[in-house]
């Protein structure tokens, strides 16, 4: 028996919900000219309000306010933005990839267009997105099957009212930015790789002329007289010196190199420890040293004490003559952020705020190295471990009234380091 042949449509024929359903997504996807056949049946009326809708959406001239609002923008923007239903449907697109037409991703699944890797983090930041109403941002590399290697996207709540009937997807690409920044990351490793290898080899030189020069000043300065067993001297000073430094610079350059994990760490417990090492120069200074109460974090537990070292430390020995040091030591947590403020204040010399910047740099000093010892290293280190976690440090002060250093951290570390 031969299979019956479907007889093509004819005018006269009832129209389908079929048909509807395809002259509807073209208007949606701004085909206004197109037209749907009206024939019979109980369609028919809805079919021809779709034509007169489609025929009025043509004939319609574009206002001064389209030329300059908003719809301008969205067509020539170089991001590609996307709004989507709760369930991730694709409900408009200002701009498809090379080979795609609005009609083929037009109420597609958003997930449809990623690549398997990044669809379960998309996704949770999505939920997040429609259950919070909160903003989020992701960058991925490839996130497409088509475009740009990296991107950047933001994603943000659609609301009715109060309600939450969506979302947007902003798509920025930002390959040259992260070609930029994966260079310069590159950079940098070499650079800390390069002052690692200088230092440690510089270290054995360098203690074979303190190990010659302190035996020539305990079996020869009689022979040298005055003059020679001042040069001794300042040979050693000089030495010395310099070992401070390559110590300093090897503990910079460690920072970064750190692979070692975050794990929660209590500040408070970290101070009174810290304190503890700098006993002998509080006793030293008559100094007075409070402690507010710190949170607990996840950190490098090492280099938090290291940052606390540097910074209590500073305090205490950047102190006014006469005046015993008086330092501060607490912490803000702002909750909505998941952010700590640690500061760390102190009575002292203080310094111009011109010179901020300049502090937080490598080698730099503000007084004389015979008025206060050091390298001059310390605050760079403290920098440097602030922003391997995610924050940064900053600072105010008053000449001759003290400084106060304030170090943001994240609570919280989202990524291993």
């Amino acid at each position: 028996m031969e299979a019956a042949k479907s007889s093509p449509t004819t005018p006269d024929q009832d129209v389908t919900v079929e048909e509807l359903l395809q002259v509807i997504s073209r208007l949606t996807a701004s085909e206004p000219h197109v037209h749907c056949r009206e024939g019979g049946g109980p369609l028919a009326p809805l079919a021809k309000a779709l034509n007169r809708l489609s025929n009025r959406l043509s004939a319609a001239p574009a206002g001064t306010e389209d030329i300059f609002g908003p719809q301008t923008l969205v067509a020539q923007s170089q991001a590609v933005m996307i709004t989507c239903d709760t369930e991730a449907r694709i409900r408009f697109i200002n701009a498809t990839f090379p080979g795609l037409t609005r009609e083929a991703v037009m109420g597609t699944s958003l997930y449809l267009w990623l690549r398997p890797e990044i669809i379960e983090p998309t996704r949770e930041l999505i939920r997040g997105v429609l259950t919070t109403g909160e903003f989020a941002k992701i960058e991925s590399q490839g996130m497409s099957e088509f475009g740009a290697p990296w991107l950047s996207t933001q994603l943000g709540p659609i609301k009715e009212g109060e309600n939450i009937v969506g979302f947007t997807a902003i798509n920025t690409d930002i390959t040259e930015l992260k070609r930029t920044q994966l260079h310069l990351e590159r950079s940098n490793r070499e650079l800390e790789s390069f002052a690692y290898v200088a230092s440690h080899d510089l270290q054995e030189p360098l203690r074979k002329i303190l190990t010659f020069g302190e035996r020539l000043k305990s079996t020869s300065t009689q022979g040298l007289g005055a003059e020679g067993r001042d040069y001794v001297e300042r040979m050693l000073k000089a030495a010395a010196r310099m070992r401070g430094l390559i110590e300093d610079l090897l503990a910079y350059s460690r920072v970064s190199s750190s692979n070692r994990p975050f794990t929660s760490v209590n500040l408070a417990a970290v101070a009174h420890e810290v304190l503890e090492d700098l006993s002998a120069m509080t006793e030293r200074t008559g100094a007075s040293v409070t402690l507010g109460e710190l949170p607990v974090l996840e950190a490098d537990p090492t280099q938090m004490r290291q940052l606390l070292q540097n910074l209590v430390a500073n305090a205490l020995k950047f102190h006014r003559e006469g005046v015993p040091p008086v330092v501060s030591v607490r912490a803000t947590i702002d909750p909505r952020l998941q952010r700590c403020e640690l500061r760390v204040e102190d009575n002292g010399i203080g310094f111009e705020e011109k010179y901020t910047d300049r502090i937080f740099n490598v080698f730099q000093r503000l007084q004389g190295r015979t008025q206060y010892e050091g390298s001059g290293i310390g605050l760079a280190i403290c920098r440097k471990i602030a922003e391997r976690h995610g924050g940064g440090i900053s600072a105010r002060s008053t000449p001759g009234e003290g400084s106060t250093f304030h170090v943001t951290l994240p609570l919280r570390q989202h990524a291993t380091p």
